[in-house]
């Protein structure tokens, strides 16, 4: 992709604008993923700042991710550039949504909990070059930085670390016990012995403990159980972004019976508390376990000197009106058929919240159509929520009358072959 005089001319003072800290841009005319991951790749080469992307669904989240890694490492390549950007594929953080039905009574898949975590881990100790994000991220509660922090481990050669401490870590941060271990998640102990195998390593690692001091750390290979690097310090990632104990459950159940006390949610309580008394977690305990240990913080918290850029301000509002509305609904159905369940305030962002997040925020917003389109659209919809009747506000979380600075670079999107390889 080259620009012409006038575009190189346009992508300047989008820089400049950057720089200066301008709150709002409109950036027009960028028909692709592929054309957008190009100016913001450059964007934060030349700016040195943290571009948070939030995408509409998860499925756009790959396509990003892989555009940007993509043109990274074609910066990379570039020698005038080498001593920029060394490790490009360390400077993504992607960060989905957990996607299910909190009132359903099911966990989150167990990839996208790892996921997750994995993020909020490498954010709680460094800021990245870009930050992806789903729609639907931005508003789910989640554990604070501190505690984040705390959820994980750094382990150094000749540095005390209980290994007990490390053993608790890892079981409430979501790993579990194997003998010998073969997967990522994994742990095993045996005598003054701990394999751990981290979702950020790409082999699990083996530390042998002389009283509490970390007396060695070598890399080995799952399928042999051999030995291959001495290492001097290792990061122990948490497989989940929230703790929770065997205690943590008895105390759950303890208190979801003061909670819940009403009799007609004594069935779907019990369904619960049978395991959480024994200490066990149970299908959908993520969305329950705020109950004692509330959850207060967000993504926001886990980003400093950022510049958000909405993908489609329009079709992300749209996303997130109707979650909003579902989530009310689907909480006055599970309270209907005496199902237990956690206000959406106890778990999300209230539409106030954050609008007022977003307002502090420097912010892009991608509009292939351009501001005027937008404002068509956002007319549209005020017409069609009175027509309805409905009582109902849309959110206007990026209102298309709030000042912002307009720029437009224009791309064009590449021909499909659709497998016709003479052509190709």
């Amino acid at each position: 992709m080259s620009y012409s005089t006038e575009t190189k001319t346009e992508f300047e003072r989008l820089r400049d604008e950057i720089k200066s800290g301008t709150r709002i841009i409109s950036l027009n005319g960028l028909t692709s993923i592929a054309s957008r991951a190009f100016i913001l790749n450059r964007l934060q080469t030349e700016t040195s700042k943290t571009f948070v992307v939030v995408a509409d669904t998860n499925t756009e989240l790959e396509a990003w991710e892989c555009d940007l890694n993509f043109w990274q490492n074609s910066v990379q390549s570039s020698e005038e550039n080498q001593s920029k950007i060394q490790n490009p594929k360390s400077k993504i953080e992607t960060l989905p949504s957990m996607e299910s039905d909190v009132y359903a009574g099911v966990s989150p898949h167990a990839e996208t909990l790892e996921k997750r975590a994995l993020t909020f881990w490498n954010l709680s100790n460094n800021q990245p070059n870009f930050v992806i994000a789903s729609a639907k991220s931005l508003i789910a509660k989640t554990s604070s930085p501190n505690e984040m922090r705390e959820l994980g481990a750094i382990l150094k050669l000749d540095n005390d670390f209980a290994p007990e401490v490390l053993l608790e870590k890892l079981t409430a941060s979501g790993y579990v016990r194997e003998e010998p271990i073969k997967n990522i998640g994994e742990f095993s102990l045996r005598g003054g012995i701990i394999d751990v195998w981290s979702p950020d390593a790409e082999n699990p690692v083996r530390i042998e403990f002389f009283g509490d001091t970390v007396d060695s750390i070598r890399e080995f290979d799952a399928q042999t159980q051999l030995s291959t690097k001495q290492l001097k310090q290792i990061s122990i990632a948490p497989m989940r972004e929230f703790a929770a104990t065997a205690q943590d459950f008895k105390d759950w159940a303890f208190f979801a019976l003061t909670r819940f006390s009403d009799t007609r949610f004594a069935r779907n309580l019990k369904d619960r508390t049978d395991f959480a008394v024994e200490g066990e977690d149970f299908s959908g305990w993520e969305f329950l376990i705020p109950l004692i240990k509330p959850r207060t913080s967000s993504i926001f918290d886990y980003l400093q000197n950022c510049v958000f850029v909405i993908d489609e301000p329009t079709i992300v509002e749209q996303t997130l009106a109707s979650f909003y509305e579902n989530l009310t609904e689907r909480f006055d159905e599970i309270n209907k058929h005496d199902e237990i369940g956690l206000e959406p305030n106890e778990l999300f962002l209230s539409v106030e919240e954050l609008r007022k997040k977003l307002t502090k925020q420097k912010r892009i917003e991608l509009r292939a159509l351009g501001k005027t389109a937008a404002q068509t659209d956002e007319q549209f919809q005020i017409s069609e929520e009175l027509a309805d009747n409905k009582g109902q506000n849309p959110l206007f979380l990026f209102p298309t009358a709030e000042s912002s600075t307009e720029i437009e670079l224009q791309s064009r999107s590449t021909r499909k072959f659709h497998g016709d390889i003479a052509s190709l």
